[in-house]
């Protein structure tokens, strides 16, 4: 056979069903069409790659990324590190000092959590950086924002629990809960112009793939008012460099009916986020004891939602992180599932991070896939202190992304980053499977790398393109630098690197 591509010469995880191993692959028309042992008897390929030992898989997914927000993040000031609102205010006043008077100034990955003052920057603390440019400053989980005073009196703040306000009753600038942060937020992004708003998906979608992403599901709709992002993805997909199957985060189910999308959602919340502590929680927060977050929709709501799309077979994801708000989702999808019966449509749980054991059961006796991030539980998770231990208390905290449990009882995880929250890098959240800093949290190689690949193929219902490197299956391949096989009880795991990264044949990083 005439090939277009060969990869010779390095140890393939092909992850299909017998777990074979192979040594090099032959490309054609974007599909494999060979996988084998040894060298490759052909010779008439139009181009021949030797991975000089490099370990292949199939194309590394990401089930869960913000895809405007992403690119947001990457264009905007980090406050990750900022420990102190002076120094937030700092780096903050370093861009705008190169940005024209009157455009945005976009402070990203704020924690409170990090601040020695425990709170966001207020109206008039932001005004110390300008008051000639608009400045938002966004929460890390994007459920809060800061606004300076040029930001607010280009936004409508809605009047809804958690818009802060000074002693006399006048707006402070900070709005901390999604009803207040996610309008004005959603309304800021559709005002950038439609070229810088392509720009930011574009820097999204190249960054995914210098980690290794070849497919997403990509959210729309919910961060940008009008969802002006919607028809912009869909217009222009074919030119990323990364597949991205669209999630529009409506709860309009005509609108996803119009555009012929098979699936609905992504992250519809249904409670808030830890952080902001406005996850739903059964108990209250310990150091909060007079908050245990909101419920944010009826269930009423949920099952008019969940039960049409049902009836119509389109697939639903909605965000449940707190034990209360899983309770809620789980107990509609039963509700709808024992009154029109079971179908193929994976429906979803994004988060799903503090389940019980009652949780775990009725989620796989259901057959939903449970979307997580195993990133978070790197980032926070640690058995010893910790921000999941801070905000939660000890037994809490060891119950939070139980994969281990989940997959033990037969449950479908599929991994993703909910990028900006945790930026898009699949190898790491492998690792964060394998060599979790809480080793309760563990799974076996085998499965971590299912996590990112085939079981995110399946909920998307790709599992017949994507997923394992088979005879027939798309080339999406995500080459690395070393075996995670080899790492699995070593720290060296977490510095993994990618190689390449091909798209259907095609090279989309090197």
């Amino acid at each position: 056979m005439h090939y277009d591509t060969i990869l010779k010469n390095g140890t393939f995880i092909t992850m299909n069903a017998h777990g074979d191993r192979a040594q090099w692959a032959g490309i054609k028309d974007g599909k494999i069409a060979a996988v084998g042992t040894g060298q490759p008897t052909a010779r008439d390929a139009e181009k021949t790659i030797d991975l000089a030992g490099a370990v292949v898989l199939p194309g590394l997914m990401d089930a869960h990324v913000h895809l405007t927000p992403t690119g947001h993040f990457l264009d905007g000031v980090s406050l990750l590190d900022a420990k102190r609102i002076g120094e937030a205010l700092h780096l903050l006043k370093e861009r705008r000092a190169k940005t024209p008077a009157g455009e945005w100034v976009f402070g990203v990955g704020f924690m409170s959590q990090n601040m020695e003052e425990g709170r966001f920057p207020n109206r008039l603390e932001l005004d110390e950086v300008s008051k000639e440019h608009p400045i938002m400053v966004s929460a890390q989980t994007l459920h809060g924002v800061a606004l300076n005073s040029a930001a607010l009196a280009l936004v409508k703040v809605p009047d809804v629990a958690g818009v802060g306000r000074f002693d006399d009753g006048t707006l402070d600038g900070t709005l901390l809960s999604d009803d207040a942060a996610f309008p004005c937020m959603s309304g800021i992004m559709a005002s950038l112009p439609e070229a810088r708003m392509r720009a930011l998906i574009e820097r999204c979608c190249v960054y995914a793939a210098e980690k290794g992403v070849t497919t997403m599901s990509g959210l729309v709709g919910q961060f940008v008012d009008e969802d002006k992002d919607v028809d912009l993805v869909l217009k222009h997909s074919a030119s990323f460099p990364v597949n991205i199957n669209v999630f529009y985060q409506t709860w309009e189910l005509e609108k996803v009916k119009r555009l012929n999308l098979p699936r609905i959602g992504g992250c519809l919340t249904l409670d808030g986020a830890g952080f902001e502590y406005t996850m739903a929680l059964g108990e209250p927060y310990p150091q909060r004891p007079e908050r245990r977050g909101f419920l944010i929709h009826t269930d009423e709501e949920i099952y008019t939602l969940i039960s049409a799309a049902h009836r119509e077979n389109i697939q639903c994801a909605l965000h449940a992180l707190g034990d209360r708000a899983i309770d809620q989702l789980l107990y509609v999808f039963l509700q709808v599932i024992g009154e029109q019966g079971r179908k193929d449509l994976r429906h979803r749980i994004e988060h799903f991070s503090l389940p019980t054991d009652k949780h775990m059961d009725l989620a796989v006796d259901l057959g939903l896939v449970l979307s997580m991030q195993p990133a978070f539980s790197g980032l926070w998770g640690q058995p010893d202190g910790g921000y999941y231990e801070l905000l939660l208390g000890r037994e809490r905290a060891d119950r939070m992304e139980c994969f281990d449990e989940i997959v033990k009882r037969g449950g479908i995880v599929c991994g993703g980053s909910d990028s900006p929250v945790s930026l898009i890098d699949p190898l790491y959240g492998l690792a964060c499977c394998i060599n979790n800093p809480d080793p309760r949290r563990n799974v076996s190689v085998t499965e971590a790398i299912k996590i990112f690949t085939r079981n995110t193929a399946y909920a998307m219902h790709l599992e017949a393109e994507k997923g394992s490197i088979e005879v027939g299956k798309d080339a999406d391949l995500t080459v690395i630098d070393r075996n995670p096989y080899d790492l699995a009880d070593s720290p060296e795991i977490y510095d993994m690197k990618v190689l390449m990264t091909m798209k259907g044949g095609t090279i989309t990083y090197e």
